[in-house]
């Protein structure tokens, strides 16, 4: 198949009218004075959506040069959603920022190509550290204040800030579609491990690419499982439709494809997950799993063999959430109170710290709750919509508990403006409060409404505050996730010296 080559600058310029077009969709949306997009679904109800992610997941242009700047932009979008839950629609801003200046300045001389590389990274190490002179660490009172700039929606700020409080700031929070109309949550049962699928086959959930199981079968395995005898028993006794965990030291071969097969052809809803651990801290794992969802576990040290066993073994769980990296237990059905006792005694009589390190995470596997937030809606529309304005503020609030919060509405991007070097980088930093002001209708100049320190402008009503007294603040972590995601956005395209397409796929009209 024939391709079409674009070299040079011309190349670059086609690709970043790409990454404009697609930006102009989400730049609107920044700010608490943001706009919304409508976008269509053949078949079902169009989505409104005032996050970037979303947007820029719904985008796809005709012309294959831009659609090129639009997956490079949306690549910079996602890995800032991805670690930091929220900051898309700054990140795309950003990314818009830097590749125009970063452009500018290779427009006439490609031999810059390097040097203009060089100075990417150096002024995102200085903005980075002069950021940090900036932050400070989370209040109890600021949380509901984050996620109220996360979600716009002080209920939903609320309701996230009481179920930080009570599970605390490393706890687990997800969202679910409530029976009624509004908000609840609920404390449940629950852990969180480091250690996810096995096989990607076992998605069922495609947009976040995770496996999602509703009233699991639990299976815990001190062995391999690789083999089709060592399952059948199991699996025929649980029966067909039926969502099950594996866990075990690893599954494999032969069981692996039957169970991929099952999962793919929607026999049933199944995920296999390794143990996290190994030897002794693996076979106390699999018992405090036990402890936690009534499970019984098939050990090979009480003479158990796994192609005997039947569901009568299996645990039982609300719900298990299974990531690239991490599986999240829901609502287990068993009663750890024994094993949180037995575990508490071994912590006051070890002298090892080890030891005493190792206890007190397995007792924090067993006795940390899980947040769970229900939401009711009219429409699956309706729900999608309120689901991504939780994540986006849980995601965010978490965010800021980890790393420490700045001043927000783009004033803390705005003040380092003065204390960077490099012009091409240092005017990339005021486009997302210029941004905020057009969305706000604004018309006054920025030029000395936000240089001092801590101080920016409330959209709302226009006015200068000290953002910290104000509530309006941004996490560090996510500020630095989305300058990161540009700078690494822009370099790549920096780089490009040709762009290469298949030939038809060119319009007509550029041929």
């Amino acid at each position: 198949m024939s391709k079409e080559v674009s070299k040079g600058h011309a190349a670059r310029l086609k690709v970043k009218a790409g990454v404009d077009k697609a930006a102009e969709a989400v730049a609107p949306t920044l700010g608490p004075i943001g706009m919304t997009a409508l976008i269509e679904f053949k078949g079902l109800d169009p989505l409104l959506a005032d996050d970037g992610v979303t947007i820029l997941k719904n985008l796809d242009f005709k012309d294959p040069y831009e659609n090129m700047g639009l997956q490079m932009l949306r690549k910079a979008a996602l890995r800032t959603s991805a670690e930091g839950g929220d900051g898309t629609a700054t990140t795309t801003v950003l990314t818009q920022a830097l590749v125009t200046e970063a452009f500018k300045e290779i427009a006439n001389d490609s031999s810059r190509i390097r040097e203009v590389r060089e100075r990417l990274t150096d002024g995102l190490a200085q903005t980075l550290m002069e950021l940090a002179e900036l932050k400070r660490e989370v209040k109890e009172e600021d949380i509901e204040q984050i996620a109220a700039i996360s979600s716009l929606d002080p209920e939903v700020a609320k309701l996230i800030a009481d179920i930080i409080k009570e599970i605390g700031v490393n706890g687990v929070v997800t969202v679910e579609k409530g029976a009624k109309l509004g908000y609840s949550k609920e404390i449940v049962k629950g852990a969180r491990f480091d250690k996810g699928l096995i096989s990607p086959f076992f998605i069922n959930d495609h947009e976040r690419k995770q496996t999602v199981l509703e009233d699991a079968y639990i299976v815990l395995v001190d062995r391999k499982i690789s083999t089709n005898e060592q399952i059948i028993s199991l699996l025929n006794s649980i029966g067909t439709g039926k969502d099950i965990l594996f866990i075990a030291d690893t599954v494999e071969s032969v069981a692996l494809g039957t169970l991929a097969q099952n999962a793919m052809s929607k026999v049933a809803d199944i995920g296999c997950v390794q143990n996290p651990y190994s030897a002794s801290r693996g076979r106390d794992f699999l018992f405090d799993m036990a402890a936690l969802t009534g499970a019984t576990v098939i050990s090979e040290e009480r003479g158990m063999k796994l192609d005997e066993q039947t569901a009568v073994v299996c645990g039982r769980a609300e719900k298990v959430i299974i990531t690239k990296d991490t599986t999240t237990i829901i609502g287990g059905k068993g009663d750890p109170s024994e094993r949180i006792s037995a575990i508490q005694g071994e912590l006051e009589a070890t002298t090892s710290e080890y030891e005493k390190a190792m206890l007190e995470d397995r007792l924090a596997q067993l006795t940390g709750g899980i947040g769970v937030i229900r939401v009711g809606a009219y429409t699956d529309t309706e729900f999608n919509a309120k689901k991504y304005k939780f994540e986006n503020a849980i995601n965010s609030t978490q965010a800021a508990l980890q790393e420490g919060i700045l001043p927000g509405g783009g004033s803390a991007l705005a003040y380092v403006y003065d204390h960077v070097k490099d012009p091409m980088f240092r005017r990339m930093l005021r486009a997302p409060v210029i941004q905020m002001m057009r969305n706000a209708g604004m018309v006054e100049q920025l030029e000395g409404v936000i240089l001092e320190k801590d101080f920016g402008v409330d959209f709302r009503n226009g006015h200068k505050v000290n953002m910290f007294e104000a509530g309006i603040i941004d996490p560090f972590k996510v500020t630095r996730l989305a300058l990161e995601s540009a700078v690494s956005v822009t370099s790549a395209l920096v780089s490009m010296e040709c762009a290469i397409v298949q030939e038809e796929e060119i319009t007509n009209s550029e041929k």
